[in-house]
C-alpha cells in the first residue's frame, strides 16, 4: 500500500492494532459536553458518562464539516502527493459526515481521492477497513479496488447490545413508555445496522453475563460468517473477562482472528456504559 492512503472518521473506533495494520489516517468527529466541543478521542469515554451523570443529559455528537474535511485532505495530499486516498465514512444514514466529505472533494477536485459510505459505524467500520486494506494490495486498479470494497459493504452483519436503554431514552431514542418497559422487565434491545440505519430487533432478557453468549450464539446461528476474522467491541463497563470468554468461544467456532476494542465517545454517547457489538462479513 505505498501508494495508497485509508482514511476514515474517528466513529469508526479503530483500535492501535487496526491502525498499524491499514496505515490508517483518522479524522476526529466532535463531542458536545456542556458547552464545549471536544474532539473525539481527545478525552476519556469516562467524561461522556460524568456528564449525564451530572446532568442527566446525553453529551451530543457533532460531524466533521466540509472545511474540515478540505483541510486534513489538503494536508494529506501535501504529504503524499503520489497517493490514491480512500475515505471510508462513517454511515450516512445517521450522520451528514459522508455529505460534508462529499461537498469537500467537490470543492477540492482531486480525483485520486475515492468516499466510500461504510454504511456502518464502529467496529463495522473497522472491520470495513481492514478488508479495504487486504483489497487495495491486491487489486489490479483503483476501480476495482472500489467496487470490491463497496461489495463487502453490503456483506458486513454489525449487531450492539446496550446494557441499558437510559442513554437511547435520555437522546430521544425510545419513549419513556418503552424505556420504563425493559427496565421493569430487565430487557435488553438488539440494534442491528441494516442499510446504514440502526434497528431494534431481538429482545434479551436478563444480566448482561447471562445474555452476552445469547446474542453470540445467535449471531453465528444467523450468518453464514467468513472464517477470516471478527470484531467484538464494547464500551467501558463491559466485563473484560466476559470479552475474553466470548472471543474464546468465537476462536473454538472457527474464527482466524478476534480483535477486541473499546467503543469511543461517538457511539459511547448513544450506548451507555457496559454496551457491546459484533461484527463480521457473512459469505456471498
Amino acid at each position: 500500500m505505498e501508494n495508497v492512503v485509508l482514511t476514515t472518521e474517528s466513529g469508526s473506533d479503530p483500535s492501535g492494532e487496526v491502525i498499524r495494520e491499514t496505515n490508517l489516517q483518522v479524522i476526529p468527529m466532535g463531542v458536545v459536553i456542556g458547552n464545549e466541543l471536544k474532539k473525539d478521542g481527545s478525552f476519556p469515554v469516562t467524561e461522556v458518562f460524568e456528564e449525564y451523570r451530572r446532568t442527566k443529559k446525553v453529551p451530543t455528537t457533532s460531524a466533521v464539516n466540509p472545511q474540515e474535511y478540505v483541510r486534513f485532505f489538503r494536508d494529506l495530499r501535501r504529504e503524499r502527493p503520489e497517493a490514491e486516498i480512500f475515505h471510508i465514512s462513517y454511515t450516512s444514514k445517521a450522520s451528514s459526515t459522508y455529505g460534508n466529505a462529499r461537498m469537500a472533494l467537490n470543492e477540492l477536485g482531486d480525483d485520486r481521492i475515492h468516499l466510500i459510505d461504510s454504511e456502518n459505524v464502529s467496529g463495522g467500520i473497522s472491520l470495513l477497513l481492514l478488508k479495504a486494506a487486504e483489497i487495495l494490495r491486491e487489486a489490479p486498479d483503483w476501480e476495482t479496488a472500489a467496487e470490491q470494497i463497496r461489495r463487502y459493504v453490503k456483506r458486513a452483519r454489525v449487531v450492539f447490545l446496550p446494557d441499558t436503554l437510559e442513554y437511547l431514552k435520555a437522546g430521544g431514542r425510545v419513549s419513556n413508555a418503552a424505556y420504563l418497559g425493559a427496565s421493569l422487565l430487565n430487557i435488553k434491545p438488539l440494534i442491528r445496522i441494516e442499510d446504514g440505519e440502526l434497528k431494534a430487533s431481538k429482545k434479551y432478557r436478563g444480566s448482561m453475563e447471562k445474555v452476552a453468549f445469547q446474542v453470540l450464539d445467535d449471531y453465528f446461528r444467523e450468518f453464514r460468517l467468513e472464517r477470516e476474522r471478527l470484531i467484538l467491541f464494547y464500551v467501558e463497563g463491559f466485563s473484560l473477562d466476559l470479552l475474553e470468554q466470548m472471543k474464546g468461544e468465537a476462536l473454538r467456532r472457527g474464527i482466524q482472528k478476534v480483535y477486541t476494542f473499546p467503543i469511543g465517545c461517538v457511539i459511547s454517547c448513544h450506548g451507555g456504559p457496559g454496551a457491546f457489538g459484533i461484527a463480521g462479513f457473512e459469505e456471498e
